[in-house]
């Protein structure tokens, strides 16, 4: 009868445990998907962030850089013709690279992740603790 009951409690342990590694794999594959979905979402707001910053350079240099401050530069100052197209050349191209290099800059994945803390959240649900 012993050996029966010590069979017994020995098969309930098992049990359990079993139950228990089932139900923790279970949550790390949750915690795993979860930090999927999370990934998915920080990319679809990258991209949406980048559209409209993508739009505001657009708007801006447009309306500021193109048009408004070379035409007053140029207008205004007493250069030879040549001079000045020498200068509206180099207004344009530093107008639109210096912005376009902060963009990339600010907008890059390395730079989002640092931001949205991703690569702390994806080791947290990847260590077991």
């Amino acid at each position: 009868m012993d050996f029966l009951k010590g069979f017994k409690e020995l098969f309930i342990d098992g049990a359990i445990d079993a139950v228990r590694q089932y139900q923790s794999k279970s949550v790390d594959l949750v915690k795993i998907e979860a930090a999927a979905w999370y990934i998915r979402g920080i990319q679809l707001v990258h991209r949406q962030a980048l559209v409209f910053a993508l739009i505001l350079f657009l708007v801006v240099i447009a309306a500021a850089a193109i048009v408004v401050v070379p035409f007053f530069l140029l207008t205004l100052a007493p250069w030879t013709k040549e001079a000045k197209w020498i200068v509206a050349l180099l207004l344009g191209a530093v107008d639109i690279t210096v912005p376009l290099l902060m963009l990339a800059h600010i907008l890059s994945e390395k730079n989002w992740m640092q931001f949205t803390k991703s690569g702390e959240f994806i080791e947290s649900v990847l260590n077991k603790n």
